[in-house]
């Protein structure tokens, strides 16, 4: 394992997108604590909490629609220095409406509808990126060490901004995460980008977006894999809503106890994704990534029972630990099946459906925690991912998952460097 850590390190081009990966992860972590943290305070309403977060998928599922072919087109190291930046300085906005003593709830609205307008180009095209600084053996390990240190950034950052929060005050709080970000333009700055030169006649904007969707449909693995995954989306986006009021309500918990709830899920996910980048596919994928799945719904139930913040800190970090063995596995899949040229425009549609599925829990979230309550919310989407799992696992129709016979087809000029 240390031989491979030391290769990837030796990587020049990798180890830039991992260390601009690792530092913007940590810089939207605390941005987004920071952010959550202050619309509570300002409005108090789970409605509003909602609200927030559809200011930042609606832009973000408009954008998605259409930004794919562009994706595959354009420099994707250009893409990411533009995001990159764009939120650097985005979040300086609300730092002045501080200072002016003037900020309001749609000071942070405008914030996050930008946050939601860049999102659908940076993360496809860190992603696409990967197979062409990697040897296709090396796309499960590399994926499981980036999605493995995004989650340990995870970690270490709603401690820092519940310190910065509670202690400072929420310029320091904002700041931190510009800072981030600009640091993150810096590390990408240094990745040298190979870009793949396609023989074939280039197509219209219409054209490639229509074949990408095509593609992604006519495939029932990738098809399903994405559907899977929205299931897990769309408990995330459920959790957005009701993580704040879960704490401070229902919990009894301060601004540092969020904090360190928020950090549990991601420590798990880090020791996760290490235990799933160096085992690898030891059994059957279908019942490895699906009984994650389940064992991931099975978490937000014994969140709906839980009592005290040590519990429910426990039960996040468990879950942590169970569902990097399908989001690693699940994002090598669609390295490996599809062709590089194609690859920005499927993630774009894969990231399209996946907000969709968010922005859906977002809205049953804000809607029906007021109706319900909170813990039953927890239970219901528990309930959902959990029988998704399930059965994926057991009915027979789903055994393609472990098929490998049709790999992606790449062009010569695809290869790593």
């Amino acid at each position: 394992m240390s031989q491979t850590v030391n290769g990837f390190i030796k990587n020049r081009s990798f180890l830039a997108l991992w260390l601009g990966q690792a530092v913007s992860e940590l810089g939207g972590a605390i941005g987004a604590l920071s952010n959550s943290l202050l619309v509570y305070e300002l409005t108090g309403s789970k409605l509003a909490m909602s609200s927030f977060w559809l200011v930042y998928f609606i832009p973000s599922l408009a954008l998605q629609l259409i930004i794919g072919p562009f994706i595959d087109r354009w420099s994707r190291k250009n893409i990411m220095l533009f995001s990159q930046l764009t939120r650097a300085f985005v979040f300086l906005f609300p730092i002045l409406m501080i200072f002016c003593g003037n900020l309001e709830f749609w000071n942070l609205l405008l914030l996050q509808a930008v946050i939601g307008l860049i999102q659908p180009l940076y993360a496809p095209a860190g992603t696409a990126m990967i197979p062409t600084l990697v040897k296709e053996k090396q796309l499960i390990q590399a994926n499981a060490y980036i999605d493995g240190t995004l989650r340990l950034m995870g970690f270490i950052a709603p401690p820092i901004g519940g310190f910065l929060a509670a202690w400072l005050g929420p310029e320091e709080t904002l700041a931190a995460a510009s800072l981030f970000f600009f640091l993150s333009a810096g590390f990408l700055f240094t990745l040298k980008e190979k870009r793949p030169e396609y023989k074939e006649e280039r197509q219209s904007w219409l054209e490639q977006l229509s074949g990408g969707i095509r593609y992604f449909f006519r495939q029932r693995l990738l098809a399903w894999l994405g559907i899977f995954l929205a299931f897990v989306q769309f408990g995330v986006g459920v959790t957005m809503v009701l993580n704040v009021p879960y704490i401070v309500d229902e919990l009894g918990g301060s601004e540092l106890d969020y904090g360190y709830f928020m950090a549990a899920f991601p420590l798990g996910y880090f020791a996760g994704s290490m235990a799933a980048g160096k085992l690898g596919c030891l059994t059957s994928r279908r019942l490895m990534m699906l009984g994650a799945l389940a064992a991931g719904g099975v978490s937000y139930i014994f969140l709906s029972f839980a009592s005290a913040i040590w519990a429910a800190i426990l039960i996040e970090a468990a879950a942590g630990v169970f569902i990097p063995f399908f989001n690693v596995h699940n994002t090598s899949l669609y390295q490996k099946k599809v062709p590089r040229r194609l690859l920005g425009n499927i993630l774009s549609v894969r990231l399209f459906i996946n907000r969709g599925a968010m922005m859906i829990g977002v809205l049953i979230g804000g809607r029906f925690s007021e109706i319900f309550g909170i813990r039953p919310m927890f239970f219901m989407i528990g309930a959902i991912i959990c029988i998704a799992g399930c059965l994926g696992i057991l009915l027979p129709y789903f055994k393609f998952l472990n098929d490998d016979s049709s790999p992606a087809q790449h062009s010569k000029t695809d290869t790593a460097v």
